[in-house]
């Protein structure tokens, strides 16, 4: 085959896949997605499972390595390329969540045999013969080798000729131009946050398993903005009415919880299990007591009794119960609290009092920050909001401010450098004559303007 009909052959079966394996509009083909990816799962982890009694080369291995490939087979013919991918104790195939009633114990499930390897997810760009999965079985069961055991055991594959199978890291799926995409989008990064998280809690109010699987991606488009879009999101979403108030605010707390957490230096992976543990921080709310959601004093239990309820078991899961717990317990409270718990306590508040605010008048951001501020070391952590403010600045984003010359400006920048602690980039919205501009006018205060107060 040519250079260009490989090409060619690769780009027919992206588009399959992308075409037809999303099957969002296709109960039917959703629905054989689902089938044939529970059969093709179980047979894999049922063939892994048998290395620990017989050699790949018994007798025994051959009705299930052939159904295998039979099964393999089956999915390609339906979707083209098939990816599998492992989010927490849940397995999808292309999108399509798997319902596996794995009776086993937590580290014996699919996801956990592979993820020894730090493997999240697999891609199957062919059809994979017997004798292939036969070595793959043995690989994957096989100890992880060295300090990249995700990159080590695709090089044995492909050394054994089977470079049709992709090892995909933990968590972290996208294609390559997202970065590119989301820099240019972020308000539709934000708007898509919210209606990603109206859906996780509309499920959980219905009693449904909760889905990490596009809250998961959601965080992950979170975790990968630049700063200035980061902080240009949360300026912009403080006015925005269109989505649910309870999911905005949701989505809005995971936003501002990530951004401390990346001051603090956790890496990606932990900054999108804090980003989803910040999603869920409020979903007691979404549970029923006598057909009215819990009081403020029981929401929190009201949540832990809710993950409780879900089937299976995840690390991450005990994250979520402790912030649910833990987010509104004061710093200084005994006991303490876990690390995301006072993380999202600071996001919380904040959030809270710049917007989302039943209990009185919102409050400008500059006026929150100067009042969390005072409860440092009681109340707040006070080297994580140490952090927050130096990310922030004097004005953080979402603040509106008068300057010398009449005009008002929204602040849509943290602190880009320390001597610019108190000047932000920002966009004028009022002109000095009360009107609005007729189209997008920017001012970096490091070059004009001095500020005469805070809009409250």
């Amino acid at each position: 085959m040519s250079g260009l009909d490989e090409v060619g052959e690769a780009q027919r079966e992206v588009g399959k896949a992308l075409d037809r394996a999303r099957a969002g509009d296709d109960r039917e083909l959703a629905a054989k997605v689902r089938e044939l990816g529970e059969q093709f799962v179980r047979m894999l982890t049922g063939a892994m499972r048998m290395t620990r009694f017989h050699d790949t080369r018994n007798m025994a291995f051959e009705a299930p390595l052939r159904d295998l490939e039979r099964s393999l087979a089956a999915l390609r013919d339906l979707l083209g390329m098939v990816q599998v991918i492992m989010v927490e104790d849940q397995v999808y195939v292309n999108d399509q969540r798997l319902r596996l009633d794995e009776r086993v114990e937590p580290g014996d499930n699919f996801a956990a045999l592979w993820l020894r390897h730090e493997v999240g997810g697999l891609n199957l760009h062919a059809t994979l013969t017997m004798d292939q999965w036969r070595k793959i079985v043995v690989g994957a069961m096989a100890d992880p080798v060295g300090a990249q055991p995700r990159a080590a055991l695709q090089a044995a594959f492909e050394a054994a000729g089977m470079s049709a199978l992709e090892l995909l890291p933990v968590f972290r799926f996208r294609m390559k131009d997202e970065r590119r995409r989301i820099d240019q989008n972020v308000g539709a990064v934000m708007h898509r946050a919210a209606g990603v998280v109206d859906g996780l809690w509309e499920g959980l109010a219905s009693g449904r398993a909760a889905n990490p699987l596009p809250v998961r991606k959601m965080i992950n488009e979170m975790v990968d903005l630049p700063a200035q879009s980061e902080e240009e999101g949360l300026a912009r979403a403080r006015f925005d009415k269109s989505t649910h108030a309870l999911s905005r605010h949701s989505s809005q707390v995971a936003m501002l919880a990530v951004l401390i957490g990346r001051e603090l230096g956790l890496p990606d992976t932990t900054l999108a299990d804090l980003g989803v543990t910040a999603c869920y921080h409020d979903l007691g709310y979404a549970t029923d007591e006598d057909g009215y959601p819990p009081p403020f004093s029981r929401h929190g239990s009201a949540a832990v009794r809710s993950l409780l309820a879900q089937r299976g078991f995840h690390e991450a899961r005990i994250h979520r119960m402790l912030a649910c717990l833990e987010h509104h317990r004061p710093f200084n409270a005994p006991g303490g609290a876990s690390l995301f718990a006072r993380i999202i306590h600071i996001a919380d508040d904040f959030e809270t009092l710049t917007r989302y605010r039943s209990g009185g008048p919102i409050m400008s951001p500059p006026t929150a920050l100067a009042r969390m501020y005072a409860a440092r070391g009681t109340e707040y952590d006070p080297e994580l909001l140490q952090l927050f403010v130096n990310r922030v600045g004097r004005y953080p984003p979402g603040s509106v401010l008068e300057l010398d010359d009449g005009r008002w400006v929204l602040v849509l920048s943290g602190v880009r450098a320390p001597e610019l602690f108190e000047q932000p980039f920002t966009e004028i919205v009022r002109l000095a004559d009360g009107t609005e501009p007729l189209f997008p006018l920017q001012v970096d205060l490091a070059d004009e303007g001095t500020v005469r107060r805070v809009v409250e």
